[in-house]
């Protein structure tokens, strides 16, 4: 096993993996320093970088890191760490979703301190599933939107519930794919 520093390069905008060496290659705008196990497979020909993504993977102790994924697990599984349950705080989080119960609608905003990097990374479309609070497998509705409109809109994006169900907060519950490093749910009553 190597101990030097090996390098894995990647388009920011969607993850694909460019290249993969043991050298600092400024050619590559976006990289990450990784260890000889990260890239093991790749240098031996057993895994192809089209099987694989630089996306956010959330490690031990609860933190996101940018690191390869499986392309497969930008599906739709909480096991393999892909996923955000989305819970309430008050803390500054990147993400903020907002139920807005008297609204009757979901709100979605980056915080501003970080939009400018977002610009740059992440998919194209956002996911974020609303779903029963006891029973993630009952999925009430899938909400997609646009990177572009949640960065260049200033108070967020807006969207309408479509059932009576969403009305009740303590009955649902809201995840989304990990794009982003922290995710934080606001709920206005009245």
């Amino acid at each position: 096993m190597s101990k030097l520093s090996h390098y894995i390069y990647f388009d920011k905008k969607t993850g694909q993996i460019l290249a993969v060496t043991n050298e600092q290659d400024s050619s590559f705008e976006h990289g990450l320093n990784v260890s000889f196990d990260d890239v093991e497979d790749f240098l031996t020909g057993k895994s192809k970088f089209r099987d694989f993504l630089i996306g956010y993977k959330k490690n031990q102790d609860g933190m996101s890191q940018l690191a390869v994924v499986p392309a497969s697990d930008q599906g739709f599984a909480f096991k393999n760490n892909v996923f955000e349950w989305i819970k309430e705080t008050r803390e500054q989080v990147e993400c903020i979703v907002t139920w807005n119960g008297p609204g009757r609608r979901w709100e979605f905003q980056i915080n501003p301190r970080f939009a400018d990097y977002y610009d740059v990374v992440a998919a194209p479309k956002l996911t974020f599933f609303v779903t029963l609070e006891d029973d993630f497998d009952f999925l009430i509705r899938t909400i997609f939107i646009n990177m572009q409109d949640l960065i260049l809109s200033p108070e967020g994006v807006k969207i309408p519930f479509e059932n009576k169900i969403e009305s009740r907060i303590d009955k649902i519950s809201i995840s989304s794919k990990l794009v982003f490093k922290s995710y934080g749910l606001r709920i206005l009553n009245g």
